[in-house]
């Protein structure tokens, strides 16, 4: 049971400092500390070790990533790479070096052009000589080698962000508070987390337990994208994302005209349902062999009777994971 509501609220705010400008050059930005928030992930708690001047947009991107990888592992080393507050990259991997090339090169390489970079692990030499041949903007690390630094150098305004609370990353339970004409939305924080035990498989074929693993990988990605979201997973890297689109049938155009021919194999999770079976079947004729969604929708026989037909497992999780 999420706990009730407040029936007043009061936030003391205290400027920390003014960004270059706000989301565009003609606008005033700062940043203000909630005073009574008590997060070792806030953004005063990172130290910068190097870089330009962090800004307004920036400042969006980072909460992005540290959600991100909050939601996607505290356990593996991950990473993950935002671009405009989405995932575009995102791989488990065996170090950090491997979870990098894993999220930059096999994920959306040209979405992470110019991103934003979340490691829960720390950055060494080696994978800061690979890090320095790629154009982005901002580290997030728990931690980074002197020799590392010393690589990092050759790129001063590239920013680096180290608070070692990364490499354990928690989600926030403090209340997600919008602010709208009037006055402000406020409601808990979506701290469900899918678990195996959790879905339920609706279709003749279960799925395999690698396509298990890659559909809750998935899962958790789209949870942190903006809606409409489909999101493509392989090896529990995620390989393309349709993200912020107003009907789903185009989320699944997107999401498989991003990955070209590497779709074919991959699973799917949708963070709605589906309101007719022709996302699913873009999907599946793009060699998709497995989808995860809430399900809900008046239609969700047809999509099933879909799924059967090409003998392809499909999952509800019964809960959606909208983030607006």
């Amino acid at each position: 049971m999420t706990k009730k509501l407040p029936s007043i609220l009061k936030i003391e705010l205290k400027k920390f400092f003014e960004t270059r400008y706000g989301e565009n050059p003609h606008q005033r930005g700062a940043f203000y500390l909630n005073l009574k928030e008590k997060d070792p992930l806030s953004i005063q708690n990172f130290t910068k070790l190097q870089g330009k001047e962090i800004s307004f947009n920036n400042l969006l991107d980072i909460t992005s990533a540290i959600t991100g990888l909050a939601e996607i592992e505290k356990k593996k080393p991950a990473c993950i790479i935002i671009k405009h507050g989405n995932p575009c990259g995102a791989a488990y991997g065996k170090d950090s070096k491997d979870a990098f090339f894993r999220a930059w090169s096999k994920g959306d390489s040209l979405a992470s052009f110019g991103g934003i970079v979340g490691i829960n692990r720390p950055v060494e030499e080696n994978l800061a000589k690979l890090m320095v041949k790629k154009f982005f903007e901002i580290i997030l690390t728990p931690k980074i080698e002197n020799r590392a630094l010393k690589i990092f150098s050759q790129k001063p305004n590239l920013i680096i962000l180290v608070n070692p609370a990364l490499k354990n990353p928690k989600s926030s339970k403090t209340l997600d508070i919008k602010k709208i004409r009037g006055g402000f939305l406020v409601q808990n924080p979506d701290l469900k987390e899918i678990k195996e035990k959790d879905f339920k498989i609706v279709t003749k074929t279960k799925p395999t337990k690698k396509q298990i693993k890659d559909l809750l990988f998935a899962w958790k990605i789209c949870k942190v994208s903006k809606s409409n979201a489909i999101v493509l997973v392989k090896d529990e890297i995620l390989i393309s994302s349709g993200v912020g689109q107003q009907d789903r049938k185009r989320c699944c155009q997107l999401v498989v005209t991003k990955a070209e021919n590497r779709a074919k194999n991959t699973v799917a999770a949708s963070d709605g349902f589906f309101p007719f079976s022709d996302g699913p079947e873009i999907l599946i004729k793009a060699g998709v062999k497995a989808i995860i969604q809430p399900g809900g929708s008046i239609r969700d026989k047809e999509t099933i009777e879909l799924c059967d037909k090409y003998k392809i497992p499909m999952l509800f999780t019964e809960i959606r994971c909208f983030k607006h």
